[in-house]
């Protein structure tokens, strides 16, 4: 954690956040990738530089996420320098703010069905069966 002070851009140059920038920077920066954001208010130029250099590669997306129904001048500041409308999704207000409504009502639910349930099971004993056959093999021996 960095605390908010006057010289925070200059502290995350160092060891060990210049790591953990890069880190950051690597993973979001290449073909196909979406960043989310969750109560990020764009107010941190070194974090807002790796966000705008990933959106310069045109198959990546950033999803927005903020309680206030209306943009605040931060986001919209970025919005605007970036200039990438087709890369960004804003979901603004304080029913996408709320985490169990977003996660009710907007996230995609688990794609495992009652067969894929089912198969594991299977495998599973499987497995199991598999064990207790060879651990019988070596007592016999």
């Amino acid at each position: 954690m960095i605390y908010p002070n006057a010289v925070k851009d200059v502290e995350t140059a160092s060891y060990p956040y210049a790591d953990l920038f890069r880190d950051f920077s690597s993973s979001i920066c290449q073909p196909n990738h979406v960043l989310v954001t969750y109560g990020y208010g764009f107010g941190d130029d070194h974090v807002n530089r790796v966000i705008a250099d990933m959106l310069t590669i045109p198959s990546t997306h950033l999803v927005v996420l903020a309680w206030s129904e209306k943009p605040h001048d931060r986001i919209a500041s970025f919005i605007k320098r970036v200039g990438r409308p087709q890369q960004l999704t804003l979901l603004l207000g304080k029913h996408f703010g709320d985490f169990r409504q977003l996660v009710e009502n907007y996230l995609p639910k688990p794609a495992i069905d009652p067969l894929t349930i089912r198969m594991g099971e299977l495998v599973e004993r499987r497995g199991k069966a598999k064990k207790q056959e060879a651990d019988v093999g070596v007592e016999g021996a």
